[in-house]
């Protein structure tokens, strides 16, 4: 299981096993899509401060 946190709110990725429900999907699209807005916000100091490079956010926070 991978947990990403941002903030307050923690991003689990369970794999196929977990079936959250559809509301438990929505929450978990507009969660990510916001963390990876956030991080795009970022300049590329402070990604490579937290150990990440541009072209990974997108991989980082939707798994592929």
């Amino acid at each position: 299981m991978t947990t990403v946190t941002y903030g307050r709110e923690a991003i689990h990725n369970m794999g196929a096993n977990a079936a959250p429900g559809l509301m438990g999907r929505v929450k978990t699209y507009f969660a990510r899509a916001r963390a990876e807005r956030q991080l795009h916000q970022l300049d590329d100091r402070m990604l490579a401060d937290i150990g990440l490079r541009r072209a990974e956010i997108q991989k980082m926070v939707w798994g592929n």
